[in-house]
């Protein structure tokens, strides 16, 4: 084996696990197959310490189990390794002198695809409660969580930008994970940065390549940033489950955020991953920053930037979309481009959501679960907040009550839903999340109501027949049933035409068992009885 594995190649790879001289000592023997008797006696030491020797060289090379199985793995690794950098060239071996160790090199930066960020509005305070849990109470995952727009990202390129000043990390490396990257993969080129491309072998499991990075978390003081992590979490489900195949990440953020070591995991995501909310404490090492609203004067400095008018009229349109730095930007340019900066004018359109509007909640929305999407869809029917026993009395989809608390606090943490004044126990929608999710139900309810006008099928309703279309909670109907009317009034264009079909839809439902229908028969009801009292009177 000895002829199999030069002796400057076995060197620079000991240097490289950081294997000790005496470790390799052993190491060099042991692997010519010397005994290990013969190699403590031949060193001086006890054969007990030079068995624990070789035990610190498996634990560098990630080689656990029992038994002579360790040391044929481990040759095997290092001929694999050989005849791999054969291919590659001659190994030349590199004498490491102290001005080029590891430890002393210089900080490395890899921003990744870190946006740069020109304008920055805002989070004094978030960005001073980030740096003293980062720098001062040594926080070793800070998850920055909120809505979609609400600036995540920026305030983590801010963060690390003020840390990289102060001179704290020998590592600060960004990744964008919107791009769904494997765990195994995003782990490996992690490692290779913190070994500045030193860690020749790297495990096969994730499990193992997660170790190896605690490892140098643990050498080295590294920020790491995970941008975007609600990419790697799977859609249709209740926040914070993993996507298939993308369980590990689940392994590496409970891992970093339970073993000790000198480093810090930052994340951003619009949720909140489970691992995240089992082990976050407000004087844990894992902490939480739900990032809010903008304040008036923050915001105001993005109108202005933008050339808005009619500064009284400011702080309307910042509560109506919360504050929310990015769909902020996009009104104001709209506002510009449209409406000369007059916020009056925008105003009188009675509409929130257009656009890149539609498009940032059209991707919050298509992650809800079936029971999340029930629960938003009767906020809009009622528009107005309503209580836990309210919610459980009109949904008709057969959930239990634990499943219905789960989904309240899933939507929670996608900062979909807002508590009632006061902190009370009551569930309504922002306004902007309201308008969406009002044109999103009425566009389905009214291409349901049309299908079984043309088809009298009622076996493909389904959110016709599981929600009514009438708020029943305040005097008011609500938008949606005469948003329902009128669009069928302009697609068949004849009222009593209109009325018959209607009425004979009604017929076939009211033949049905009432569970078979759900609300379908009393949504055709009511919008017949609204239709009835535009028309004009039958001459008799």
């Amino acid at each position: 084996m000895g002829e199999l594995i030069p002796q400057d190649f076995l060197r620079q790879i000991a240097k490289e696990h950081s294997v000790s001289n005496t470790e390799l000592d052993v190491l060099a023997a042991a692997i010519n197959g010397e005994p290990m008797n013969a190699i403590a006696q031949r060193l001086g030491i006890r054969p007990e310490a030079a068995r624990k020797r070789l035990g610190e060289v498996y634990k560098k090379f990630h080689i656990a189990g029992a038994g002579p199985g360790k040391l044929a793995k481990l040759q095997q690794i290092l001929v694999s390794q050989y005849q791999t950098r054969q291919t590659q060239g001659p190994i030349v071996a590199i004498p490491v002198t102290p001005e080029v160790e590891v430890g002393e090199l210089p900080p490395q930066y890899d921003w990744g695809e870190a946006p740069d960020i020109s304008a920055f509005y805002g989070r004094a305070q978030e960005l001073t409660a980030l740096q003293t849990w980062i720098s001062q109470d040594h926080c070793r995952v800070v998850a920055l969580l909120g809505i979609a727009g609400i600036g995540k990202t920026a305030l983590a390129v801010r963060l690390a930008r003020s840390l990289e000043e102060q001179d704290e990390f020998e590592f600060i490396i960004w990744r964008s994970l919107r791009h769904g990257v494997s765990p195994r993969e995003v782990i490996g080129r992690l490692v290779q940065t913190l070994s500045r491309k030193r860690q020749t072998y790297l495990p096969d499991s994730a499990h193992n390549r997660i170790t190896l990075l605690i490892d140098y978390l643990r050498q080295h003081r590294c920020l790491l940033v995970l941008d975007g992590v609600e990419s790697v979490l799977r859609q249709g489900d209740i926040s914070g489950q993993y996507r298939d195949g993308f369980e590990d990440y689940g392994e590496l953020l409970r891992r970093v955020g339970e073993e000790s070591h000198q480093s810090c995991l930052l994340l951003t995501s619009s949720e909140k991953p489970r691992e995240v909310a089992r082990l976050e404490g407000n004087t844990l090492p894992v902490r939480v920053s739900q990032l809010g609203a903008l304040g008036p004067d923050e915001a105001g400095e993005i109108f202005r930037d933008k050339g808005l008018q009619e500064e009284k009229l400011w702080k309307e349109l910042i509560d109506l979309y919360r504050g929310n730095p990015l769909t902020l930007k996009i009104a104001s340019t709209t506002i510009q481009e449209l409406f000369g900066g007059r916020v009056s004018e925008f105003l009188k359109q009675s509409t929130l959501v257009f656009g890149d509007i539609r498009d940032l909640l059209q991707r919050q929305f298509d992650r809800l679960s079936d029971i999340e999407r029930a629960i938003v869809y009767w906020l809009a029917i009622e528009q107005q907040p309503l209580s836990l026993s309210q919610l459980r009395d009109k949904i008709s989809i057969p959930f239990s009550q634990p499943e219905l608390i789960e989904a309240l606090e899933s939507l929670g943490r996608r900062s979909l839903i807002e508590r009632g004044a006061a902190g009370g126990a009551m569930f309504g929608l922002q306004p902007v999340v309201l308008e969406y999710v009002t044109q999103e139900f009425t566009d389905r309810a009214c291409y349901e109501l049309q299908d079984l006008l043309r088809t009298q099928k009622i076996d493909r309703l389904d959110l016709f027949r599981t929600h009514a279309l009438e708020a029943s909670e305040g005097k008011d109907t609500g938008p949606i049933l005469p948003a329902v009317k009128d669009r069928l009034r302009k697609l068949i264009r004849n009222d009593r035409q209109l009325e018959g079909q209607l009425d004979r839809v009604l017929a076939v439902l009211q033949a049905k068992f009432p569970l078979e229908v759900g609300y379908a028969t009393s949504n055709v009801q009511s919008v017949l009885d609204s239709l009835r009292l535009d028309l004009p009177p039958v001459e008799a």
